[in-house]
């Protein structure tokens, strides 16, 4: 399905000039609305402040505020303009390692360079067709890291029958009846 930009904002933080200008192209190519560009985390998270931008598209390795930094500040200071605004990582640093770290710290997507005007395309309309639950826990917010819903094959498999009780210790129990069924099917294998 092709989408119609134009009413959307994108905030783009990129400290190289040739990448910016490039990426800022072909967001105008799209039919992007509304367009604002910063060179760093920092100028972007005061940017964000006046800007209501519907996506950020960021790099990783800047100076004074990286793009996890400014990541984390937008996903979890309390004075953060907008909390919930989905944003897509770009780097050419694209180890396991660091995948994890921008997952964990609330990225929505990922975008390896160098880029092409169709995997960009790609992860926004994967933005604006994967509108994920956020979730908050006492170690993360940010978008359910979970993309697919896949069946799950294995004896700790809940079910209908099956009663999980969490406690201050993080131990469970499964009922007696699911508990043996599950013993069954894993000796059945």
């Amino acid at each position: 399905m092709a989408y119609s930009f134009g009413n959307l904002n994108i905030l783009l933080i990129e400290d190289d000039w040739s990448m910016r200008a490039l990426i800022r192209d072909i967001l105008q190519a799209f039919g992007a609305g509304t367009i604002r560009t910063a060179t760093d985390g920092a100028s972007g998270y005061q940017m964000l402040r006046q800007f209501s931008a519907d996506i950020i598209i960021l790099d990783w390795l800047m100076q004074p505020m990286s793009g996890l930094e400014f990541l984390k500040l937008v996903r979890n200071a309390p004075d953060s303009p907008n909390t919930y605004i989905p944003t897509l990582m770009l780097t050419a640093y694209t180890e396991l390692e660091r995948v994890k770290e921008c997952r964990d710290a609330g990225i929505t997507e990922f975008l390896a360079k160098p880029i092409t005007p169709q995997t960009l395309y790609n992860r926004i309309t994967r933005v604006i067709e994967d509108q994920r639950q956020y979730v908050r826990s006492e170690t993360y917010f940010g978008p359910d890291r979970r993309r697919a819903d896949r069946p799950f094959v294995g004896i700790e498999r809940r079910s209908n029958d099956t009663e999980i009780d969490i406690d201050a210790t993080a131990s469970w129990t499964m009922s007696s009846t699911s508990a043996t069924e599950a013993a069954e099917r894993h000796a059945t294998r």
